[in-house]
């Protein structure tokens, strides 16, 4: 009996570690066209200078497209998010670590603030990869006058 049990949990261990967590259907094959990409990055979100479209939202992960100018760029820090980012085209700085000041929330559990105080430097450049581990603040800026263009698969925690 002990064996049949033992048995029949080993069997049914694959099947639930497979179980989705929101039931997100499996991803398909998708290809966009730089052309499309860069059209819906044209309008920046309303209320701030950068632009972004997320163009698969998994259960366990989304990838978005984000373009960021030389102004208005918020620090941010995700609490449960770790992101891979590659630099696409532009150029521009990346500032990482410290702190936020005045840090406040959003709904998705994350923070936002103006400042941070504290952190480190990276100058980033078309084709770089960077991966910022949760927790960390962090904060795009495109060079002066130009923009930054960059991927960014965000893996939830």
């Amino acid at each position: 009996m002990r064996k049949t049990a033992l048995v029949l949990t080993l069997l049914a261990t694959p099947v639930l570690a497979q179980t989705t967590v929101r039931g997100t259907p499996p991803d398909g094959f998708k290809f966009l066209p730089r052309a499309e990409i860069d059209k819906r990055l044209e309008t920046p979100e309303a209320g701030h200078p950068y632009s972004a479209w997320v163009i698969n939202d998994h259960e366990n992960y989304f990838i978005e497209f984000m373009k960021r100018l030389d102004h208005g760029n918020q620090v941010e820090q995700h609490t449960h998010s770790i992101d891979q980012i590659t630099i696409l085209a532009g150029e521009g700085v990346l500032t990482y670590g410290g702190a936020i000041p005045g840090a406040v929330p959003n709904a998705m559990g994350e923070y936002r603030g103006e400042s941070q105080v504290g952190g480190k430097t990276q100058a980033l450049h078309p084709g770089d990869f960077v991966l910022i581990p949760a927790g960390m603040p962090h904060r795009f800026d495109a060079a002066p006058g130009k923009a930054l263009y960059y991927v960014v698969s965000k893996a939830r925690q």
